[in-house]
């Protein structure tokens, strides 16, 4: 009884999860100006809506959502980012948008993250206004600059540490530590620890509050648009952008949420025919924080590492034997009839393949009847306790699973050294994509089914 309640309290909340958001802003200065809502997913920023400002000075926004972290933008590259903790929010702005003038009620602490992000306004442009002093300056007066300018980063930085020490409970600290980058010397040499540090030293990935928010994705930009991040790419230093590309995953592997986004942005801004060595070593980080990595011999490793690169879509799949197939009726891949066909590769030993089965399941049941199949294929050695978990997990589509392992046929040509692995096949048998994550395996899914 109690698991029944607990699987209809799911329900509940996933079907009233979403409602009538409201959204008004005075905006007398910026009459029949369009403004634009925006808001977060896996994938990055997405617009919700955008509307222009009435003749009394009214903007308003009517969506279907939830309470939530929002960004307001006139898409010059002007914007404020707020939380929304019921279905309805007022707030003014005075004087001109890009002059950051925002004020919310008296007791909303949205009042307070615009408090410091004026005080995070002032440090950076005291910086560059030093900065600037710096260069021009004889080497007298640069020592005294430089003095300034040092007085100036421990400022800033006591600051940062001290919201960081109390933003355990408060919301408001939380988002205002998103736009809290530490003061980088005036030498602004790329030493890519420090480096790294001055941006997310004080920013929380595993804040769920945050991550896949505007702001979180505007941190990441931030970053990967910086004049040393920039450089360090143009130099095609391998070694380095592999230290910062780890360095960055590293300090989001406590959220898998966080993973996940991180990924979905960095391929979508780095895609593979504009930067192929960034999108590999990005794929290649992932994969190795997000899977199972198996023993192979080291050329054969390196040898299916290769040959994946150029298995990409449009190719023809290389069909195989369906071994210990459930199926009693499929021989092999190619019997397969559906329009859409999604094989997953895993093992009942990896527990980043189990939690991928469990999403999968959901949305295999929501596409089925559109032309989606799932092909879940096993390289687990004992089949009976394959068997036995695809049973107990009632399991509804096509099982299979061969007990040679990553020393099988279909590893070999499929490239296969970890788990889990995704490919989407379409009806001819032509590889569709290869999703990395489960956002991208839904998107693609959607893409070609709906």
């Amino acid at each position: 009884m109690k698991f029944l309640s607990f699987i209809f309290l799911l329900i509940s909340l996933n079907v009233f999860s979403q409602q009538q958001m409201t959204l008004s802003v005075k905006v007398e200065n910026h009459i029949s100006e369009q403004f634009y809502l925006q808001t977060g997913d896996e994938m990055g920023i997405v617009t919700i809506d955008s509307s222009r400002v009435k003749a009394f000075g009214i903007l308003l926004f009517k969506w279907e959502g939830k309470p939530n972290l929002y960004r307001l933008s006139d898409g010059k590259g002007h914007f404020i980012d707020f939380r929304m903790i019921r279905p309805n929010l007022s707030f003014e702005i005075k004087g001109n948008f890009a002059e950051n003038e925002f004020v919310f009620d008296q007791e909303d602490k949205n009042n307070q993250v615009q408090y410091y992000l004026s005080e995070f306004d002032y440090y950076q442009a005291e910086a560059e206004r030093l900065a600037q002093m710096y260069r021009s300056a004889n080497l007298t007066d640069q020592k005294e600059v430089e003095k300034t300018y040092k007085d100036l980063q421990k400022e800033n930085e006591n600051l940062i540490k001290d919201l960081w020490s109390r933003r355990a409970n408060d919301w408001s600290l939380q988002l205002a530590l998103t736009n809290a980058d530490r003061l980088q010397d005036l030498d602004q040499k790329i030493k890519l620890r420090p480096f790294i540090d001055q941006f997310f030293e004080y920013f929380d990935f595993a804040d769920s509050i945050v991550v896949g928010s505007p702001c979180f994705y505007d941190k990441l930009e931030r970053f990967f648009d910086s004049k040393q991040m920039k450089a360090l790419i143009q130099s095609k230093e391998s070694k380095e952008i592999e230290s910062a590309i780890q360095q960055v995953f590293w300090l989001s592997e406590v959220n898998k949420h966080a993973q996940e986004c991180l990924v979905n942005y960095l391929l979508n801004r780095f895609p593979f025919k504009t930067d192929p060595k960034l999108y590999e070593e990005v794929v290649k980080t992932y994969k190795l924080a997000n899977s199972c990595e198996y023993v192979l011999a080291s050329k054969s490793m390196r040898d299916r590492v290769e040959n994946d690169k150029s298995f990409t879509k449009g190719a023809k799949v290389p069909d195989f034997i369906l071994s210990n197939c459930l199926n009693i009726n499929l021989e092999s891949f190619s019997k397969v009839n559906s329009d859409l066909t999604l094989l997953i590769v895993w093992s009942a030993h990896c527990e980043e393949s189990l939690d991928l089965l469990i999403r999968i399941n959901d949305l295999y049941h929501s596409y089925q009847e559109k032309g989606l199949e799932v092909v879940a294929f096993s390289i687990d050695h004992n089949i009976m306790d394959w068997g036995n978990f695809v049973e107990e997990n009632n399991y509804t589509w096509i099982n299979a699973c061969d007990k040679a392992g990553l020393k099988s046929e279909f590893a070999k040509a499929y490239n296969i050294v970890s788990t889990p692995n995704m490919f989407l096949i379409s009806a001819d048998q032509k590889l569709v994509s290869k999703p990395l994550t489960f956002f991208q395996l839904k998107t693609d899914i959607k893409h070609f089914l709906d």
